[in-house]
This record gives C-alpha cells, sequence and structure tokens, in this order.
C-alpha cells in the first residue's frame, strides 16, 4: 500500500522554488492550506470526506495531521487507495493539499456460512453490509444462518438466526462527534444435554436426546463519542426476551445438565458499555498499527429484566510489518463471566480456536450446530498470525496473502477451577489464503475444514 511522503522539509522541497525558497535561512517555514482538493470521487460526497479529515483550509501545513486524515480515510472501507499530495498555492506561503481516491465497491458479502455436524448435515449463511448507505457514510448490514429442522426431527422447529445494525459512524451534537448505533437478533436454536460432549449414546438417533429448545428476540440501542479520530466510546441499553423449554431424553436415561437459562419465558435487560482504538493502516493485511476492543455488559433486574450478571471481555491486535516484506500479527483476548448469565453471554470456547479436536464447532451467528453446549465463564486466547502477500494487483482478486497460525485457548466454568475439556487441547493452527475483492474478503480456510471433520 502506498505510504505518505510527508515530512515537512520533503513537502517544502517538493513545491516549486518560489515556493519553497528558504527566507533567513529558515527551514521551518510553515505553510497554509489554502485548499483541500478531492480527485477521483464518483460516488462519495466532498462533504462526507471532509468531516473526517484532521486538517482543513486556513490550518498550518502539518504533515502528521494530513498522515492521520490519510488513515482514517483507508479505514473507512469506502477507498482502495488514497494518496496525497501538495501543490503550489495563489500566493507565496500558501499550498493546495490534494487528495487522490480510488473508490471501492461498499457493499460487500460479510458472512459467508457453509458446515456440517451429525445432528445438522448442512446449514449455511449468508450476510451482507453497506458500508456507505445512500452517500451518507451511514452502515447497514445483515445476516442469516439457516439449518432447518435438525437431523431425524421431522416435527421440530427450524434452527436459524437473524441479525441486522444499522451505524452512524460519526455526527455531530453541537461541536461534539457522536456516534451511534442500533441492532436487533432473532434466533431459534437447540443446545444439546448430554452427559458427554459428543451425545454418543444418541449417535444415529439425535431425536432421542435431552435438549434445550430457545428462542431470542431482541435488540441494543447505543450512542457515544468519538475522543480521538480513531476512538468509539459507547454506552447502551439492551433488551431482549428469551423462552427456553427442556425436552428430556427418551427412556429417560442420559440427561445432563441444561446449558444456564430460565425456563418458560424470560426478559434480559442490559447496560451495555465499550471503547474502540483502531490505528491500523489497513482493513484486509495490516502491517502497522493496533486495535483494542473492551466491552461491559452488566444484566441488571432494575430494569425489569431477570437476569443479574456482568460480562467483561478485552480483545487486542498488534500488526507488525517485516524487513522483508512480509506481516505478522499478534493477539489476544481475555474474559470473565459473573452471576446468573445465560448460556449464549458465557464464552464458546471453540469460537476463539482455528478447530477443536472433538465434536465442538465454531458457532455461526451465536447458533450452535454442534453436540458440545460448554459454555465458560473465564476465558483466555493468545494468537500469532504469520502473512506472506502473494499479489496486490489483480484484477477480481485485488489481493491475497498465505497466513500461518496458531492460537492458545484457555476456558474455565468458574474461577480457580480446572481447564474444561474443551481447551483439554488448547493449540490450534491453521494455513489459509485470504482474497480481497470488490465484494469482500474471503478466508479459504483449512482449520475451518478440519473442524468440519475432526
Amino acid at each position: 500500500m502506498p505510504a505518505l511522503a510527508l515530512p515537512a522539509l520533503l513537502l517544502v522541497l517538493a513545491l516549486p522554488p518560489e515556493a519553497a525558497r528558504p527566507e533567513e535561512g529558515a527551514l521551518s517555514r510553515r505553510y497554509l492550506i489554502e485548499r483541500v482538493e478531492f480527485v477521483g470521487l464518483d460516488r462519495t460526497r466532498p462533504s462526507e470526506v471532509r468531516r473526517h479529515l484532521e486538517v482543513s483550509e486556513g490550518e498550518v501545513l502539518d504533515d502528521q495531521a494530513v498522515r492521520l486524515s490519510r488513515l482514517r480515510l483507508l479505514q473507512l472501507g469506502w477507498f482502495s487507495r488514497v494518496e496525497t499530495r501538495v501543490e503550489r498555492g495563489t500566493k507565496r506561503g500558501r499550498v493546495v493539499l490534494v487528495f487522490e481516491f480510488t473508490e471501492r465497491n461498499t457493499l460487500i458479502v460479510s458472512d459467508l456460512v457453509l458446515g456440517s455436524t451429525g445432528p445438522q448435515p448442512i446449514y449455511g449463511g449468508f450476510g451482507l453490509s453497506e458500508g456507505h448507505f445512500l452517500g451518507l457514510g451511514l452502515g447497514l448490514s445483515g445476516a442469516f444462518v439457516y439449518g432447518g429442522t435438525p437431523s431425524e426431527q421431522p416435527l421440530a422447529p427450524a434452527r436459524f438466526a437473524l441479525k441486522g445494525a444499522f451505524f452512524d459512524p460519526e455526527f455531530s451534537f453541537g461541536r461534539l462527534p457522536m456516534v451511534a448505533g442500533v441492532s436487533a437478533v432473532f434466533l431459534h436454536g437447540e443446545e444439546f444435554a448430554c452427559t458427554d460432549p459428543g451425545c454418543d449414546a444418541f449417535a444415529g438417533h439425535y431425536d432421542r436426546a435431552p435438549r434445550l429448545r430457545y428462542e431470542r428476540l431482541g435488540g441494543e440501542f447505543s450512542v457515544g463519542i468519538r475522543p480521538g479520530p480513531f476512538e468509539r466510546l459507547l454506552a447502551g441499553l439492551r433488551v431482549e426476551g428469551v423462552q427456553g423449554s427442556a425436552v428430556p431424553p427418551a427412556g429417560g436415561a442420559g440427561q445432563g445438565p441444561l446449558p444456564p437459562l430460565h425456563l418458560g419465558r424470560s426478559l434480559i435487560t442490559a447496560l451495555t458499555a465499550s471503547y474502540e482504538r483502531d490505528t491500523r493502516d489497513d482493513l484486509f493485511l495490516p502491517t502497522l498499527g493496533t486495535r483494542l476492543q473492551v466491552s461491559v455488559v452488566l444484566g441488571t433486574e432494575e430494569l425489569g429484566g431477570d437476569y443479574e450478571y456482568s460480562r467483561y471481555f478485552l480483545q487486542l491486535e498488534s500488526d507488525h510489518a517485516l524487513p522483508w516484506g512480509d506481516a505478522l500479527r499478534l493477539s489476544g483476548a481475555a474474559g470473565a463471566v459473573q452471576g446468573d448469565a445465560p448460556f449464549f453471554e458465557r464464552f464458546y470456547p471453540a469460537d476463539f480456536a482455528y478447530f477443536s479436536i472433538g465434536p465442538a464447532l465454531g458457532r455461526a451467528l451465536e447458533l450452535n450446530f454442534s453436540t458440545d453446549n460448554r459454555y465458560d465463564a473465564y476465558l483466555g486466547m493468545l494468537g500469532v498470525e504469520y502473512a506472506v502477500p502473494l499479489w496486490s494487483s489483480g484484477a477480481f482478486f485485488h489481493r491475497g496473502y498465505l497466513a500461518l497460525g496458531a492460537r492458545f485457548v484457555y476456558s474455565a466454568v468458574r474461577a480457580r477451577a480446572p481447564r474444561t475439556t474443551a481447551s483439554s487441547t488448547p493449540f490450534s493452527g491453521d494455513v489459509a489464503l485470504r482474497l480481497d475483492t470488490p465484494v469482500g474478503s474471503f478466508n479459504l480456510s483449512a482449520g475451518y475444514a478440519l473442524d468440519n471433520f475432526l
């Protein structure tokens, strides 16, 4: 990806001699931005670009502010390339700052799921995300996963999940930069409740196995501020109706513990807070910067809910360019849940591993199609990924790289408890081909393929 060559001295030397000629031998002469020009905007309104800049007309040219503006624009996902240059202004000591863009398709495939388990021989899903809705910079997304009627249960309800979200990444309230969003979920699923994770006693006859059937319907509204150009601080309210029912095993034998959930109808009301800081230089293959995400959920009965719990989760990613052209990504996650949290607010270890030895399989839109129902209250994850760029100028497949990754996952059902069986083999690895296309980024993962057969 092109880098911004903007040390202040080089900017001065790049100007015509009349504008760059030092006076009194001062190389520290300051140049005023006469105007900011945009080149290559066809679908994007200039006003939408301007509100994401850290520079404006009449200010002193600052190479750091220009670098931050370029990085901020790349992170929006509206452009595949952002270049900057300085041109001579109409008067001495003034310059024109030019941003040159290559726009990209902002309607992309965000989710593409295909999997198979014993209880659900085939399931799949699809999601779309529009990052520049109506040309106003608004985010709109939706996704679904469908498994149909579970294996050997022709009269059982179909398993599916629907999710949608709307987000405004930046609007002004007076002089304060604000963010806001709303999301919704509708989900119908089943969790097995056998005495062992694989439900071996019911293999081939899953219709006879004990299960928890449940339904979720609700949403969340959040609003917050931007403390800095790459930061978001949000607070919100989540309300979700839940209905659960237990299906006993045929013959009465083989009943294990049900995943934590109030049977019958119940209500989740929770206060949420989150902080995100993202300084990565590229969303597809970052080689510089970090991403930090911290979230807190406080479920409370004071607002009419039936669950009293707290959930704390932290994720961190650090990206580095290597001298020979490859890239290294370091990642980590830590989480804890306390109190009477429903199972889907806890941590499913397979979601954080490349693959799991045993029946567990990473969930799809929070829907579990495996027989393993082990949700834990404590989680730790460490990961490393080595990226080898393969090409960067394809027609449809714009860019591609080979990813070699390894992860360590630790989880426990309670504090000071031993590691759960789900993480008894805590190491997993992956070899994947990542592709950047006009319709989204795709991941061809050997780890995911392996997970469907282990």
